[in-house]
């Protein structure tokens, strides 16, 4: 994986000598491109202006990873943030959602918490696949028991050769069962043997023998709560607007925003939106899961109407009746234009 990181880096000192006021001429990657400076430790540049909701996001990801750790961004991490895949397989290859590669991350928004880790982590040194992509996944989001064999995947090196899943999954169960020492140790390149006292294949019985199935993420479901205004139903309204909290600039078409909600019966509601665009609804992984569900997705939700899945999708202004069980959902609020105000309205029907 290659880029031109002389090119990049130059924009790089423009781009921070113009947020910091020096009074030079605009700046980004490419020329329609925006660039927006986080708390002195990213410069993300994309096609529009991050949302205030983006940059608390990377802002507490890099924090959340430097803690986890142990060590500190001293130069501001370089993020090209794409909507298009096509621009991430020009940096990264066919493959990936994502990588960081020549000081840079280059990756789609699914990839961006995975990429800064690996950003925040390349100081300490550069482990075998097997520890950088497991820490990378084990730090970053919601693991689930992957396919592969975890010895299957000692000496690999290239990173494209890792099932991930199967690497975030047991690192991430190493971080649970024996704390962050170890991982920090393994993200500074030293021995497993070393670090744990034992062998890796060892240490592999216990993880196939209790391992539960999936961790939930370390920031599952971000999104102020809307709190149930009468018994089963919710009525509300608010302005959604790329300055407000939990705010995103992912979509084209105008700010998204989110917000959760907790069903406490299980039956059919009706579901009914305005003044949006498009809303997404997310059931959210809170605890452990010691089984696969036989659905395969905690707190299932299932369009009656529109035979949709999650994650699902609706449409403003159109009724729908969906069949919800117990848990925390995620609604993600996407407008039209710059500002909206936005209604929604779930009631439950029955059983």
């Amino acid at each position: 994986m290659t880029s031109s990181p002389s090119a990049h880096q130059s924009a790089l000192f423009l781009c921070i000598a113009t947020l910091l006021g020096l009074g030079l001429p605009a700046c980004g990657a490419d020329t329609d491109r925006v660039t927006t400076l986080v708390d002195g430790r990213a410069v993300v540049t994309f096609e529009r202006p991050l949302c205030r909701g983006d940059v608390d996001l990377i802002d507490e990801t890099i924090s959340h990873v430097e803690e986890s750790l142990d060590v500190q961004v001293e130069d501001p991490i370089e993020i090209f943030l794409w909507s298009r895949f096509a621009n991430v397989i020009d940096y990264c290859g066919e493959g990936p959602l994502g990588c960081y590669t020549n000081g840079e991350i280059h990756t789609l928004w699914e990839g961006l918490e995975h990429e800064i880790v690996h950003a925040v982590h390349a100081p300490l040194g550069w482990p075998e696949p097997l520890w950088s992509e497991g820490i990378a996944e084990a730090l970053s989001g919601r693991t689930r028991d992957g396919q592969d064999d975890v010895l299957s995947l000692v000496g690999l090196e290239d990173s494209r050769q890792v099932d991930y899943a199967t690497a975030g999954h047991f690192t991430r169960w190493l971080l649970e069962e024996h704390g962050v020492d170890g991982i920090r140790a393994l993200a500074r390149e030293s021995s497993f043997e070393s670090v744990y006292g034992r062998m890796l294949a060892d240490a592999n019985v216990d993880y196939e023998a209790d391992a539960p199935w999936s961790y939930p993420d370390w920031n599952t479901c971000r999104g102020a709560r809307l709190d149930a205004t009468s018994q089963a139903e919710w009525v509300h309204e608010f302005d959604v607007d790329c300055d407000g909290p939990w705010s995103s600039a992912e979509y084209g078409t105008g700010p998204t925003a989110h917000r959760t909600i907790d069903i406490d019966q299980s039956g059919t509601y009706r579901v009914y939106f305005t003044g949006v665009r498009m809303v997404s609804a997310l059931a959210c992984q809170l605890d452990v899961l010691v089984d696969r569900p036989e659905d395969d997705m905690a707190g299932d939700i299932v369009s009656e109407t529109a035979g949709l899945v999650l994650p699902t999708f609706f449409a403003g202004d159109e009724p729908y009746e969906i069949q919800l069980e117990p848990g925390r959902l995620q609604l993600s609020f996407t407008i039209e234009g710059e500002a909206s105000t936005v209604g929604f309205e779930l009631r439950r029907l029955g059983p």
